[in-house]
């Protein structure tokens, strides 16, 4: 690809970033408010014939015949960061563009030199680090920096900061990295926000207030399923199979599957490094790294997982994902700052264990072993786990032979009989719970 075909290929997809976010209401401004073009020019008095800038939105106030607000945005597609110059010589042009508050945007596929943050800063330019939605874990089918209204974590301000500096760090799950007026951050809302605010007058923020939309943070895509109904779904397929107890053949059901969605399933692909696993939609292709999944347990939870975006209608809302270890880590969810992410995660682990530990016949393997190693309920459930050696001894024995039983791994097991109600753990059991089992502890003993 040629310099002009790489230029091209960023400021169609800046277009088409800002575009998106325009029609659906998600800009800081109306859509009925705002002109998106590319390669318009704008005329230059020092020059007297227009510039031609690579992306441009009007944003007009309700009531008037020309735009009040212009922001302008250069596209870098380097293979080395943005040096302080190239900003320099994009300001001097949109200082030549009268009529209206001007604002500036320098996108670039690659970091920024230094210099180029301390001059940003002082003109209030801003700078944006676009990164391919190709490359990230999760392509949705929205722009995921524009589904956050601000970064909030440090350590995600952290990424940011190093983003938009390191020509080698690497975003999994964010499309945009801003700064403006020495802010960082993940969220284009923010990030527009204070560009375009950055020293208007008093009457020219008060007009802007007018016509904002209101972003919502909390908006979403992804619509919430109870548990019932994520059962509901595994148990059906599992009746189809004619399942009845112990492991459960996961690949007769990817074989139907196959035939019935057009699935394509490639098993021992090598993935990226700590990817697991791997889902498009446009044909449905899985794909398992049996080699990083390590073990069969992980191996089945990870086809499972990828199952369940496919079968929970995922398609919907992306286009693909890499599943990581952390993404199965029962324990430990992820969060990541957008909700329509961990919604779909969660959902995809809840079909997962629903689908190899099937609850009919999970509980009734269960009871066995509690009968087994006659386990009674004395007031904190069947199953207790602290720090008590006792207690964990019973909790290896019972989980041990569940998970052979299921050929799933024990964190699996443990999650699932949490969520069952069969397991109480300590850390996190509520005050009130710890205070009724001390009190059971205290009348054993006295009695």
């Amino acid at each position: 690809m040629d310099t002009t075909e790489k230029g091209d290929r960023l400021e169609n997809q800046v277009y088409a970033l800002f575009a998106e976010l325009i029609s659906e209401n998600r800009f800081l401004a109306k859509k009925e408010c705002c002109r998106i073009y590319k390669k318009k020019g704008y005329y230059s008095k020092d020059r007297e014939k227009s510039i031609i800038f690579d992306v441009s939105v009007e944003i007009t106030f309700p009531g008037q015949n020309t735009y009040s607000i212009l922001m302008l945005i250069e596209c870098k597609n380097y293979n080395y960061s943005v040096p302080v110059n190239d900003v320099e010589e994009f300001f001097s042009k949109t200082q030549q563009i009268s009529g209206c508050n001007t604002k500036g945007v320098v996108v670039s596929t690659n970091s920024f030199q230094e210099g180029a943050f301390n001059f940003s800063k002082s003109k209030g330019i801003g700078l944006l680090r676009y990164y391919d939605k190709a490359n990230l874990d999760w392509v949705l089918t929205r722009s995921p920096s524009g589904m956050v209204s601000t970064s909030h974590s440090m350590p995600e301000w952290s990424n940011v900061y190093h983003g938009l500096r390191s020509q080698t760090h690497v975003s999994k799950i964010f499309d945009c990295y801003g700064f403006i007026d020495d802010t960082y951050t993940n969220s284009i809302h923010q990030f527009t926000s204070s560009l375009i605010r950055f020293e208007l007058d008093g009457k020219t923020a008060e007009s802007l207030a007018e016509i904002e939309r209101g972003f919502q943070s909390n908006s979403r895509l992804v619509p919430y399923k109870e548990h019932h109904e994520i059962e509901l779904r595994c148990t059906n397929l599992l009746i189809e199979e004619h399942y009845e107890d112990g492991v459960v053949p996961l690949e007769i059901i990817c074989a139907s599957l196959s035939k019935k969605y057009d699935l394509e399933i490639q098993r021992n692909v090598r993935l990226g490094s700590g990817i697991l696993g791997e889902i498009s939609f446009d044909p449905p292709v899985i794909k398992i790294d049996d080699a990083q999944a390590e073990t069969d347990q992980r191996n089945r939870f990870t086809l499972a997982h990828e199952l369940g975006h496919l079968l929970l209608g995922h398609q919907k809302y992306m286009t693909s994902e890499a599943c990581h270890y952390s993404d199965i880590d029962l324990e430990n969810p992820i969060s990541v700052g957008i909700t329509d992410i961990v919604r779909m995660e969660w959902q995809a682990n809840y079909f997962a264990s629903c689908l190899l530990l099937p609850t009919d016949q999970f509980v009734k393997a269960f009871l066995i072993e509690a009968a087994r190693n006659e386990l009674v309920d004395k007031g904190y459930g069947l199953l207790y786990l602290d720090a008590q050696k006792c207690n964990q001894d019973t909790f290896y024995k019972v989980t041990s032979r569940l998970k052979n039983k299921f050929k799933v791994s024990r964190s699996a097991v443990k999650i699932r009989l949490g969520k069952l109600g069969f397991l109480n753990e300590a850390s996190k059991m509520p005050n009130k719970s710890l205070q009724q089992m001390a009190n059971h502890h205290f009348s054993q003993i006295f009695r």
